[in-house]
């Protein structure tokens, strides 16, 4: 099967870009050209889905889409404009007047990536005056950045990569030249969305096994077992199951009471799915004042998803709103609720701490999961309460856990903290970056 990859640009880069598509046999473009940088809006409103990656002509119209919430930054890219593309245009411009430039006005490259490009071919005699590209400023800012550059004298040449204003400065007579991606550049983002593509597909074969668990109390447990209301509500709960079934391509499975699961893939759940499966838990904690816990489990086999399943059981938690636990097939953990979500591994910390934790008597997940939360509600200073109300259990656990990671220097003791009661003040840690 072909990988299908979505061009857009504008017409004059789009045939660049085509010339060069031509050598990938093996995968099939779709050029969407456009006029006006609006139109890329209805484009991927309308397509978005009809290919498997997106090709973007350069930054402004990347960024467009990105500002607008049109794709994710795992469906497109674009290629950079490196040093070999200013200096094509710059030699091309050259040429054509017949005259050596000396000082240049561009746009939408850094003045640190420039300063590089110069010291490394040792043009430091060139000067040259730099906008670097802003998803906020529109194009007329920047014309106006060169047009009084030009008009000053300080500029002789403009060199910029956005249609928009290379055609506003050619109205006004300014000589400009309009720099695109190098042959290079374009195919090698050519390559990256191709195997970008080819991993999406092997991603969203995998097995995917949504765990559901109905929390029966320990007073009522004998009697919920036995009693035909419990029966019917469980009916209730398949017939709900089934219909989250039908829609991934999935199968149900009772695995025991109160205990369900569905085997789909990766690629069968959405959005959608997530608001079912909330829906779900609602319903039946308004129907049965029950607690359902929902685990989803990603894997390359059938049992390694299933395992992730009931890891992502133990890790649950009392949440206060009704949460989905994701263990992903590196074991990586995301706590879903309906307006937040957070991150953490369970196998893995970072590089600088492996050393330390081979004597510390803690988990890497815990390290990690305590790293996500701080994060999450951006604390780079917190308390043994606040550890305790992360991971849900004892302050005096909380306490144990701070001491251990102190010990081996994952944080430092920076302060303290007055409680405004009798006792002692609580320590106040911070993570010590190294």
């Amino acid at each position: 099967m072909k990988t299908k990859i979505g061009v857009i640009a504008p017409h004059d880069s789009l045939q660049r870009i085509m010339y060069v598509a031509k050598e990938f046999e093996d995968i099939s473009f779709v050029p969407y050209p456009y006029e006006q940088l609006e139109e890329v809006s209805a484009i991927l409103k309308q397509y978005r889905n009809d290919v498997d990656q997106w090709f973007f002509s350069g930054v402004l119209n990347y960024t467009y889409a990105m500002d607008h919430n049109l794709i994710t930054t795992e469906e497109g890219a674009f290629p950079p404009l490196h040093g070999a593309s200013f200096f094509g245009i710059l030699l091309e411009a050259q040429l054509n007047s017949n005259q050596v430039f000396r000082h240049v006005s561009i746009d939408t490259i850094t003045s640190k990536e420039f300063d590089k490009i110069l010291s490394y071919y040792q043009l430091e005699e060139l000067t040259y005056y730099t906008h670097p590209f802003e998803s906020n400023k529109s194009t007329n800012e920047l014309v106006e950045f060169h047009t009084e550059l030009y008009d000053q004298g300080r500029a002789e040449v403009v060199i910029t990569s956005i249609q928009d204003v290379y055609l506003q400065l050619r109205e006004k007579n300014i000589p400009v030249y309009r720099v695109t991606p190098s042959y290079l550049s374009i195919k090698m983002i050519i390559q990256f969305l191709e195997e970008r593509a080819q991993s999406n597909l092997y991603r969203n074969s995998q097995v995917a096994v949504i765990g559901c668990r109905i929390e029966m109390e320990p007073d009522n447990l004998e009697e919920l077992y036995y009693s035909f209301k419990t029966k019917y509500q469980e009916l209730d709960v398949r017939r709900q199951l089934f219909e989250i079934a039908e829609k991934t391509n999935g199968s149900v499975m009772q695995m025991g009471d109160g205990l369900f699961f569905i085997f789909t893939t990766r690629g069968e759940l959405s959005i959608e799915t997530e608001g079912d499966l909330f829906s779900l838990i609602d319903e039946i904690h308004l129907q049965t004042n029950l607690q359902v816990k929902v685990s989803i489990g990603f894997g390359e086999t059938v049992l390694q998803a299933e395992q992730h399943v009931r890891l992502g059981f133990r890790h649950i938690k009392d949440y206060e709103k009704p949460t989905l636990l994701v263990v992903d097939d590196d074991q990586s953990i995301t706590a879903k609720q309906q307006e937040d979500e957070i991150n953490y591994r369970t196998t893995e910390i970072g590089q600088s701490w492996k050393e330390k934790m081979k004597d510390v008597n803690l988990s890497p997940g815990v390290v990690s999961k305590i790293t996500a939360y701080a994060n999450h509600y951006r604390r780079e200073q917190f308390t043994s309460q606040d550890l305790a109300r992360w991971m849900k259990s004892t302050e005096r656990n909380g306490r144990r856990i701070l001491a251990e990671m102190e010990r081996v220097g994952i944080v430092e003791q920076s302060g303290e903290a007055q409680s405004g009661e009798r006792g002692r003040p609580r320590k106040v840690y911070q993570f010590t970056g190294n």
